[in-house]
C-alpha cells in the first residue's frame, strides 16, 4: 500500500485521539509568536507534505491549528539544549566486520525527571519505512533506525547563519528515515531540499543538528549544513565523528562559534579530539567491547584547544561527560559558573546502534558505571502488518502498543526550562555580592 495524504491525515487523527491528554499539556503553552511556524509551513508543503498531512489530522482531533502544533514543536527543539559526541565505524576499522554508530547524549541531570528519555517507539505508517525514533509521535521525534538498517545519530551545533525557509533538522531526519534505505539515497534526499537553521549560538538542540548517517552496507557520511551552507564528509577508513561544531564545514561562512569566540565550546572541540584519536588509535580492532570504553572515556587532552584562547577548567570536555568541576566552583564561590556547568549537563545516556542486525544497545546514565542493554527490532521490523495504524514501544524483544508518557514529568521538564533561566540570574547576582576567586584563563 504507497502512502497518501488520506493515511497520513488519519494517522495525525488517531494520533491525538489516542494521546490527547499529553497533547493537550502542550496546547496549554499558548504560544503567542508563530512566526516561524507559518513560514515553516510553505516548506513542509513543497518537501514534506506528508507530515503537513499528518499536523491536519492531529490539529483537526485536538481542535487547534497546524500552525499552532508546528509553533510547539519548534518552540520545544530551541527550550532543548545539550551536548553530544557521536561517532561511526565500519569495516576495515572493525575487525569484527559490524557496523557501528554510537551517540553520547549531554544534558542537564534534572532532566532525567522526564523519564525514561530512551523510551523508543515505532513510527509504523502505510507506504513508509518502518523507523525507530524517541520524542512525541506526530510532533517532533528523534529518528534513530529503519526496518533496512539506515541509522543516524546527531549533534548540536551554534551557528549565526541561521533562518531561512526550509525543513528542519528532526524534519528532515524523518523524511529520509521514511523513503531511504541507504546512505546515497539520504544524500540525494537532502540535495533535493532546503534546510532551516536555528540563528543561536548556544540554542536550538534539535533545530541544528550535524548528523552521521550509516547504513548496513558499511557506508557512512557525516552532513553540516546552515540555512544557506552545507558539506558533506563520506568515511575515511571506515570511520567519522562528530560533537557540538563544525569541522568539516567552513565556520566562517556559517558563523559556528570556536573557543575565541564562546568558551564553553572547548569541551566540545577536547571531546571530538579525543573521539577520533581513540578511533585511529583502535582502527582494525573496534567491535561492541572497545566501542563501548570509546563512549565511556574520562580523559580530557587539552591539546586540541591549543590554538584558541579558552577558560580553564574546561567543561563537557570528556566523552563520558561527569559534572567535574562544580564542587571546585562552588567553593570558590563561583555560583554563576557553577549553575552554567549543571546546565551545560552530563553524559544522561548512550545508544550503539548496530545497523546489520537491526539492534540498539541503550544505556541510562554514564556508559562508564551503567550497563548497555540491547534491544532487537528485527522481529518488529519482519512483522509486516500494520495493526490501526499503530505506534509501539520496543522493550527487548517484546513490543506494547505507547501508553501516554507522563503528564506530571513533561509539566516538571517545562518548568525547569524557565527555572533554568532564573537560576542564572541569581547566580549573576550572588557572584557581585560575594567575594569571588579570580577565574584561570590561558
Amino acid at each position: 500500500m504507497k502512502g497518501s495524504k488520506f493515511i497520513d491525515y488519519d494517522y495525525g487523527f488517531d494520533i491525538g485521539n489516542r494521546f490527547k491528554s499529553l497533547f493537550r499539556l502542550f496546547l496549554d503553552l499558548n504560544i503567542k509568536n508563530k512566526y516561524d511556524a507559518k513560514s515553516n509551513i510553505p516548506a513542509l508543503r513543497e518537501y514534506y507534505p506528508q507530515r503537513l498531512e499528518r499536523l491536519k489530522g492531529l490539529a483537526s482531533s485536538l481542535g487547534t491549528s497546524v500552525e499552532n502544533l508546528q509553533a510547539i514543536s519548534i518552540y520545544l527543539s530551541k527550550a532543548i539544549t545539550g551536548g553530544c559526541t557521536a561517532l561511526f565505524c565500519a569495516p576495515p576499522a572493525t575487525k569484527d566486520g559490524e557496523v557501528y554508530l554510537s551517540w553520547n547524549i549531554d544534558f542537564f541531570k534534572g532532566a532525567q525527571i522526564i523519564g525514561k528519555f530512551f523510551t523508543f517507539y515505532i513510527s509504523e505508517i502505510p507506504g513508509y519505512n518502518r523507523y525507530v525514533a524517541f520524542g512525541i509521535p506526530c510532533l517532533f521525534g528523534v529518528s534513530l533506525l529503519n526496518e533496512f538498517g539506515l541509522s543516524c545519530v546527531g549533534a548540536a551545533v551554534g551557528m549565526k547563519d541561521g533562518g531561512g525557509k526550509g525543513l528542519m533538522d528532526i524534519e528532515i531526519s524523518n523524511l529520509c528515515m521514511e523513503k531511504c534505505r541507504d546512505v546515497s539515497e539520504v544524500l540525494n534526499t537532502y540535495k533535493s531540499v532546503k534546510l532551516y537553521s536555528f540563528p543561536g549560538i548556544s540554542g536550538g538542540m534539535l533545530l541544528n543538528l550535524n548528523f552521521i548517517w550509516g547504513d548496513s552496507a558499511g557506508n557512512g557520511i557525516a552532513i553540516e549544513h546552515s540555512s544557506n551552507y552545507i558539506h558533506y564528509e563520506h568515511a575515511k577508513d571506515g570511520i567519522l565523528a562528530i560533537a557540538n561544531h563544525h569541522q568539516f564545514l567552513d565556520r566562517k561562512l556559517t558563523g559556528s562559534p570556536d573557543p575565541n569566540e564562546l568558551s564553553a565550546i572547548s569541551g566540545s572541540y577536547c571531546r571530538l579530539g579525543r573521539i577520533w584519536k581513540l578511533l585511529r588509535e583502535n582502527k582494525e580492532d573496534i567491535n561492541l567491547s572497545i566501542l563501548k570504553r570509546i563512549m565511556a572515556d574520562h580523559n580530557l587532552e587539552i591539546e586540541h584547544i591549543k590554538d584558541y584562547n579558552y577558560e580553564e577548567p574546561i567543561d563537557d570536555g570528556t566523552i563520558c561527560v561527569h559534572y567535574w568541576n562544580i564542587p571546585r566552583y562552588l567553593k570558590q564561590r563561583r555560583f554563576k559558573r557553577a549553575i552554567e556547568a549543571y546546565f551545560m549537563g552530563k553524559t544522561i545516556g548512550s545508544v550503539i546502534i548496530q545497523p546489520k542486525s537491526l539492534i540498539i544497545n541503550r544505556c541510562f546514565g554514564n556508559p562508564c558505571n551503567r550497563p548497555y542493554r540491547p534491544i532487537c527490532f528485527k522481529p518488529i521490523f519482519e512483522d509486516k502488518k500494520y495493526p490501526n495504524l499503530s505506534i509501539k514501544v520496543a522493550t527487548k524483544l517484546n513490543t506494547r502498543i505507547l501508553k501516554p508518557y507522563g503528564i506530571r514529568k513533561f509539566k516538571n521538564f517545562i518548568f525547569r526550562y524557565f527555572f533554568k533561566k532564573w537560576l542564572i540570574i541569581m547566580g549573576t547576582i550572588l557572584e557581585k555580592w560575594v567575594p569571588v576567586e579570580k577565574k584561570a584563563t590561558r
